[in-house]
């Protein structure tokens, strides 16, 4: 009896082992799933609409998230001509994304709606930035964002046509113009302008406006009028045409790829696009007409982290891109020229194309920084819009785009 209850005592015990043990197995997969951390989600809004910047920010993006395990970055693409009001929106009801791609021109709108956070002491790498790139995100001395790149309006003009035609690049808008009438068919347009109502309009238009002596704030002045009698006069004529007024930046250089625009004035970060959708075209890239100063307008976007939980994180982000290593190995993908003169100098090695977008900056001017330019702009857009299609008399247009950039600036004070 005694070697029976022994029997069963050793079983009893060898029982408890295995459920003890089991339970110690059990509670180590408690405890080691107690120790995955879950990823934080950070959102980026953008609206590069370009496939080589869409694929170079996600590769980007995905280096990131696999670089560490604390967060993920996720992007959303909102379309240019939604994003302004989206994020406009989303500041307005607290619901906005942690960092925001935004064009460098309405980054002091955005700003006076909700403040971005202090980048200043955060990114060491801004102090090596150009002024251009962070003039616009600096307000009262600190910095509150990080410049993804730079880019200019340049000339882009087909080749093939030109040299079938007899023609050399136009210089001067005298020669311009006939360049744009002698190159119009029936299948092409000799010139098309960037016309949706939108800040890319303004993009285009402008170094017309500053190569005449025109100014925004003197939109009714003699010289004013000669850059929008330009465009009247072309697109009366039909070598501007019409549908201008439906185009983004990206739909022109579609068109112009596809040889039904002879010239176009567009940013020199479309030069990637133009190649990849039509490899065989020849065309070249320079400088914009000018009767004096050769004149460009600079562009550009900027990362701005919103206030919040995820703040932190976001930095740690922004801190990892702005790298002098990896902005160098990035870069030239987004078709940006850098916004540090370092990085900028070492760029498109080989390419005398996008290399000479370059040189065509060192003539660019900065568009107005200020709280009140996105009003300012879209009365312009609206004058460029109804000079080209529209019926009233320039001199009437631009008495009444006067008066509404007036009431801007004095309700801004």
């Amino acid at each position: 009896m005694r070697r029976t209850g022994t029997s069963a005592s050793v079983i009893l015990i060898c029982l408890l082992v295995v459920a003890l043990a089991a339970g110690s197995i059990t509670g180590c997969k408690k405890e080691e799933k107690a120790e995955t951390k879950e990823k934080a989600e950070l959102v980026l809004w953008h609206y590069w609409d370009l496939p080589h910047q869409r694929r170079t920010l996600e590769a980007l993006v995905d280096d990131y998230n696999q670089s560490q395990d604390d967060v993920r970055v996720k992007t959303r693409y909102i379309p240019d001509a939604d994003f302004k009001k989206e994020l406009a929106l989303s500041m307005a009801d607290g619901n906005t994304p942690d960092i925001a791609l935004v064009d460098s021109v309405d980054f002091q709108f955005f700003n006076s709606m909700q403040p971005f956070v202090d980048l200043t002491d955060d990114i060491e790498e801004l102090g090596q930035y150009l002024p251009a790139a962070v003039e616009p995100c600096t307000a009262e001395g600190r910095t509150l964002g990080l410049p993804a790149g730079l880019n200019c309006t340049a000339l882009f003009y087909n080749a093939d046509m030109f040299e079938a035609a007899g023609l050399s690049v136009p210089g001067t808008w005298e020669a311009f113009y006939d360049a744009a009438r002698l190159l119009t068919t029936d299948d092409i347009c000799g010139y098309a302008q960037i016309a949706l109502k939108g800040e890319e309009s303004l993009y285009a238009f402008l170094p017309i406006l500053w190569s005449m002596g025109g100014d925004v704030d003197a939109i009714d002045s003699p010289e004013s009028r000669q850059a929008f009698e330009l465009l009247r006069k072309m697109a009366r004529s039909g070598y501007l045409g019409k549908e201008s007024i439906s185009l983004t930046g990206s739909d022109l250089a579609g068109q112009f790829a596809d040889g039904k625009v002879a010239m176009m004035f567009n940013s020199i970060m479309m030069a990637d696009h133009i190649r990849e959708r039509n490899p065989e075209l020849d065309f070249g890239m320079t400088y914009l007409p000018s009767d004096g100063e050769r004149v460009s307008a600079v562009g550009g976007e900027i990362f701005g982290v919103m206030e919040g939980d995820n703040e932190k994180a976001s930095v740690a982000f922004l801190r990892y891109i702005s790298e002098v290593d990896r902005l160098s190995s990035y870069i030239d993908g987004l078709g940006l020229l850098a916004p540090r003169k370092d990085v900028m100098d070492r760029q498109f090695a080989g390419d005398a194309l996008l290399r000479g977008g370059a040189d065509i900056f060192k003539t660019a001017r900065m568009r107005e920084i200020s709280p009140e330019w996105p009003r300012v702009s879209a009365v312009i857009a609206e004058a460029i819009d109804e000079a080209i299609a529209g019926g009233k008399s320039v001199e009437t247009i631009l008495d009444e785009t006067s008066g509404a950039i007036r009431g801007i600036r004095e309700g801004a004070r």
